[in-house]
């Protein structure tokens, strides 16, 4: 039987230089991470490297001897609210690629940026969204990661910033049972949150002053 997982585990995203597993869990040992988020590609380019699968089954091993629980983060580059077609069809081959590497990894989910639409709109940004993200979520296997959704930091033309824009960004993917949440609490903060405050989330956001 697996050691039992903490009720909220704390960790960080790791390092994986030398392997996922080789490079990941030793750093994550280093810094007693009890869960650990990992990039499975190159964050800043499209290339969709196939994975080692010794190393893929270390970790898949670690992850049922010991009940650490494994992250993806999706490339930064994903946007799937892009009015480009060529960045929107990019975007989701990659992010296609994290929830396979994910499943291969046993990973419990995939973290991906909610998106923007650039100079096109929000409604025209969130029907890219709808189109690309709803075959992605109804392909997902039982065996496979959910989606976690990550709103951004609410600057331009972003389609998921703030707590009111939730409902609403997941009323676009039908409320899918496999569309979650990751909430940056740093993003929410300059999103214009004060998570400092009880009950600032609830309020309306205020205007940060910085970065000026």
């Amino acid at each position: 039987m697996p050691a039992p997982t903490p009720a909220r585990p704390i960790g960080a995203h790791v390092r994986v230089t030398g392997g996922l597993a080789a490079g990941g869990l030793r750093y994550a040992a280093e810094t007693g991470a009890e869960t650990i988020q990992v990039f499975v590609s190159n964050p800043r380019g499209w290339a969709l490297p196939p994975g080692d699968t010794g190393q893929d089954a270390a970790l898949r091993g670690h992850v049922a001897s010991t009940g650490m629980q494994v992250f993806v983060h999706a490339a930064y580059l994903v946007n799937l609210g892009s009015p480009d077609p060529v960045t929107r069809r990019r975007s989701a081959a990659s992010l296609a690629h994290s929830l396979r590497r994910g499943r291969e990894i046993g990973a419990r989910g995939v973290v991906v940026h909610t998106g923007s639409a650039v100079r096109a709109g929000r409604p025209a940004g969130m029907l890219h969204v709808r189109e690309s993200l709803l075959p992605l979520l109804d392909s997902l296997g039982d065996d496979g990661p959910d989606l976690l959704l990550e709103p951004t930091a609410g600057r331009g033309q972003l389609l998921c910033a703030t707590a009111a824009d939730l409902g609403p960004y997941l009323a676009a993917l039908d409320w899918h049972p496999r569309a979650g949440l990751c909430l940056d609490t740093c993003h929410a903060f300059a999103a214009g949150h004060d998570l400092a405050t009880r009950g600032g989330v609830a309020r309306r956001p205020w205007r940060p002053t910085w970065p000026p």
